[in-house]
């Protein structure tokens, strides 16, 4: 158990947020922008550009828990996360730049490209965001000031929104007034993005040194020495993968962490119906300008940086579980009302966008927190800290979700007939046919009827979450419950 429970010191929360930048510039984008991007600018069909999309997230769930486990292993002057990201840092500004590199090929090289840059894109994503959530389970062991930390990531969360959902439109927009193409403006945003990532996460790393050790420390020295010792006798790959697994089986036991799990699995499924429908909505129901949708994505990413202290002192009185609960809850009760209101402007859709800015406020800001301290729960319950297994095991089902929530909505759009060739009614001119209407109602239950049914799902799930301040001050004073 990690000695850290006193409160940081600003600068390490300073240093420890700026990574959220990263991480959330990486979710953002693709989760926002790569659906759309396949079908409208790289020309991969709905079906299949769903199918590459989900592809990467179950490759995620699988890279993750190996880069968990061997993190959890890691001995280095630097601790057990820091080397994982600063190797990610370079790696993850080319492969964004590939993925959002348009190639003239036939279908067939498309798909494989495209899986391939998915895949590494993943890869990379995984090996920077796995250690850096298991890094703030690390830091500090307080009850609250695991929500601070988190809200100083959070903060910096909503500025890697900012780069990876709000500018591309804006960096596309201004590329192609100068002359750009479509295909040419899209890869400066994977370029642009990628590098302010990769720069981040290196800013992070290289600024938090305070728990960094001389290469001569003793105590460093002697648990090199006992694993190389360990070494000697080998582990057999299929052996390594099968403690993996009985780990993920041990912390499954865990009565919290089965209701947390299937909570966050729950919301994610929401989220990435919402993430990656509503530039569709935008486009093809509403017909709004690339100006226009900016600035939508702008409210979503201020409103967040709003929401963070409100949440923050929340959780301090009436307890995060609660705050977590009743606020996704409450934003998937408003935005199944709203689905049978009349949402055509502008106004409508900032509405519904505030409304779910607070749903991902209370997820982003305060399920890092309560994995924490099921990180905490684990290690009293095994004797071990097995911080990194216990975050890659939720990156994981992050990662489930994500894969079908895309290929969902993937397959959404392939059955009511959306027709990625016909243009928006921005770009069509007199005459020219539109999207069916089968398939503008399918986008308008994915922007809000789907992605609410989910919300209110999460609330009732938490309901059995047992966990809050009490639950552990009583594991804290007995060992174990």
């Amino acid at each position: 158990m990690t000695d850290n429970t006193n409160k940081l010191s600003f600068k390490t929360k300073l240093s420890y947020g700026i990574g959220g930048i990263c991480d959330n510039t990486l979710y953002t984008l693709s989760g926002t922008y790569l659906l759309l991007y396949l079908t409208t600018v790289a020309g991969v069909a709905p079906t299949i550009a769903g199918t590459i999309s989900a592809v990467g997230s179950v490759w995620e769930a699988l890279i993750g828990p190996v880069i968990g486990s061997i993190s959890d292993e890691t001995i280095s002057r630097f601790g057990k996360r820091k080397p994982f990201m600063m190797f990610a840092a370079f790696p993850i500004a080319v492969v964004t730049s590939m993925l959002f590199t348009t190639i003239n090929a036939g279908p067939v090289f498309k798909a494989v490209y495209y899986t391939l840059a998915i895949v590494l894109f993943w890869t990379f994503f995984s090996m920077e965001f796995v250690p850096y959530m298991s890094w703030g389970a690390d830091l500090t062991d307080d009850y609250h000031e695991r929500t601070v930390l988190r809200s100083y990531s959070y903060i910096f969360n909503q500025v890697g929104m900012l780069i990876g959902m709000v500018l591309p439109t804006i960096i596309v927009d201004w590329a192609m007034n100068l002359g750009r193409s479509e295909q040419q403006s899209w890869q400066m945003v994977g370029i642009f993005c990628g590098v302010s990532a990769g720069a981040a996460l290196l800013i992070s790393t290289l600024t938090l040194r305070k728990y960094d050790r001389p290469k001569d420390d003793p105590e460093l020295i002697r648990m090199r020495a006992l694993k190389e010792a360990s070494k000697k006798h080998g582990i057999h790959p299929l052996i390594k993968f099968a403690s993996i697994l009985k780990e993920y089986l041990q912390i499954l036991k865990l009565r919290p962490m089965r209701f947390l799990l299937g909570a966050s699995m729950t919301y994610l499924i929401a989220n990435t119906i919402f993430s990656s429908d509503r530039v569709f909505f935008m486009t093809y129901n509403l017909g709004m300008s690339q100006k226009n949708i900016s600035m939508v994505m702008l409210i979503i990413t201020v409103s967040g940086m709003v929401f963070v202290p409100f949440i923050e002192r929340s959780s301090a009185k009436f307890d995060k579980k609660n705050v977590f609960m009743y606020g996704i809850g409450a934003s998937g009760v408003l935005m199944v009302i709203l689905r049978f209101m009349d949402i055509n402007d502008l106004k409508g859709v900032i509405i519904v966008s505030l409304i779910y800015s607070v749903a991902n406020t209370c997820y982003w800001q305060l399920m890092p927190s309560m994995i924490y301290d099921i990180t905490e729960i684990e290690e009293r319950s095994s004797g071990a800290s097995h911080a990194g297994s216990v975050i890659s095991f939720q990156a994981l089902s992050e990662s489930v979700c994500i894969a079908i929530g895309l290929q969902m909505l993937g397959v959404i759009l392939e059955m009511s007939g959306f027709d990625e060739s016909l243009p928006s009614p921005l770009e069509a001119s007199d005459g020219a046919i539109m999207q069916p209407e089968s398939a503008l109602q399918w986008v308008s239950h994915s922007f809000t009827l789907l992605p609410g049914i989910f919300m209110i799902l999460v609330m009732i799930i938490m309901i059995r979450y047992p966990v809050d301040a009490k639950y552990m001050d009583i594991l804290r004073k007995n060992g174990r419950l």
